[in-house]
């Protein structure tokens, strides 16, 4: 089985973030059901062009890689500001993709078909709703067609308005048409394509179709292996890690407001807490968070498991987004407890059980109580911890991820050749 494989993360060297985890353990998993070939939607610029990339995560067999060079990032400045510019007003005052910023790459879409023309592909697989929309991979063509849409579009932006204070007037008129996009490119997507992977079990109990199902997220150590649990924590430990990509805005509006209305509360009842923030940050919120007492940002940490190891309590305070969040499942891969909003924790199965594992509150004074009863209450923590890993295991492995891939794509050819008989 030949198999066209479209995405816009970098194919290599990987990246340490969700989304970056996610396309190359998807990668994986499809180079063990047939032979794939890469489009990549560059976004990134010249430096990020790519003729070939490894076949999985973390070796070295290379696969074909066609880079596609995307509108707005190749040109001048000023072309490339017009460009933005033009999807802005496509927004406002657009019908269609264009609601949602989006517009089709007429040498993507080109590529594709003249592919599928030749007959060299039998299964596209298109990463994300947003890059499948861009690479034109919503046409009618005989083809089949799985987007993988990990955060579902409709739900992250619908999150992110209900993160919004009601006094943004202006924020709130620019999301609600976002709104209106991502609905309209969720609607394509369900009727175009044949299979829809969710990260999130509840976008796909909301969506309750019958080609709609979870593929769930993993995440995986720096060297590509699953992660192991560690021992319970130190008994005295008074550390919380938090890891993120801080570029992103979603991490650090939560971490703005975690910093604002929990931290003040957490240390008001245990002084000694220390805060420790990893991850890549913009220098202006590294200098905003290192000036409060006992909190240090340590930028990116390239092997995160002695972090893990020192900390007490795994801070989540993600206010909005969609799909699951990696960063809550490392933390219950690591056997740590994570305490954090209720949006951090969507999605993931069997809920019930996480409220016994984790910390889980929307407000400031609830959460901060439930940070502080784990890190005075050692005995306490150091069960849930061990339920944290086993939870872990029970729903989670690269096992089950591989198998639920190779399930589905036999699934769609099978019914696709169906239809054709």
């Amino acid at each position: 089985m030949r198999i066209l494989y479209v995405i816009s993360f970098p194919p290599f060297p990987i990246e340490i973030s969700g989304g970056a985890i996610r396309s190359h353990l998807l990668l994986s998993a499809l180079n063990q059901v047939g032979s794939v070939r890469i489009l990549y939607l560059n976004y990134r610029g010249p430096d990020h062009d790519f003729g070939s990339a490894p076949s999985s995560a973390f070796d070295d067999k290379p696969l074909s890689v066609l880079s596609i060079s995307m509108p707005g990032t190749s040109g001048s400045k000023y072309e490339n500001y017009l460009e933005k510019a033009s999807r802005g007003l496509g927004m406002v005052f657009g019908s269609g993709l264009a609601m949602a910023g989006l517009r089709v790459s007429i040498e993507a879409a080109r590529t594709i078909a003249e592919l599928c023309d030749r007959g060299e592909v039998d299964l596209i697989v298109g990463r994300f709703c947003r890059t499948s929309a861009a690479a034109g991979l919503l046409a009618e063509r005989t083809v089949p067609l799985i987007i993988d849409a990990d955060d579902w579009e409709p739900s992250r932006t619908a999150a992110r308005i209900r993160s919004t204070s009601r006094y943004n007037l202006l924020q709130h008129a620019y999301l609600q048409r976002a709104l209106q996009g991502s609905l309209y490119l969720g609607r394509q997507v369900l009727e175009k394509a044949d299979h829809v992977w969710l990260a999130s079990e509840k976008d796909t109990a909301v969506l309750d179709r019958r080609h709609v199902t979870t593929l769930p997220n993993l995440p995986l150590s720096s060297t590509g292996d699953e992660i192991n649990a560690l021992k319970p924590s130190a008994a005295e430990s008074k550390i919380l890690l938090s890891v993120g990509d801080w570029g992103r805005k979603q991490n650090t509006d939560g971490m703005n407001w975690y910093l604002r209305q929990v931290w003040p509360l957490i240390r008001e009842r245990v002084p000694q807490a220390e805060l420790r923030i990893a991850g890549a940050t913009q220098s202006s919120f590294a200098r905003e968070w290192g000036a409060k007492q006992n909190v240090s940002v340590l930028g990116f940490v390239d092997e995160l498991r002695s972090e893990y190891e020192k900390a007490a309590v795994i801070a989540t305070p993600i206010t909005w987004g969609g799909g699951t969040k990696i960063k809550v499942l490392e933390a219950l891969a690591y056997g740590r407890v994570p305490a954090g909003t209720k949006h951090a924790f969507e999605g993931l199965p069997d809920p019930g059980k996480l409220e016994t594992i984790a910390a889980i509150a929307d407000e400031p004074v609830p959460l901060a109580e439930a940070t502080v009863g784990m890190l005075i209450n050692a005995p306490m923590r150091q069960s849930q911890e061990i339920a944290a890993a086993k939870y872990y295991v029970d729903h989670h492995s690269v096992a089950a991820f591989n198998k639920r891939v190779k399930d589905t794509v036999e699934s769609v050819m099978s019914a696709r050749k169906a239809q054709l008989c």
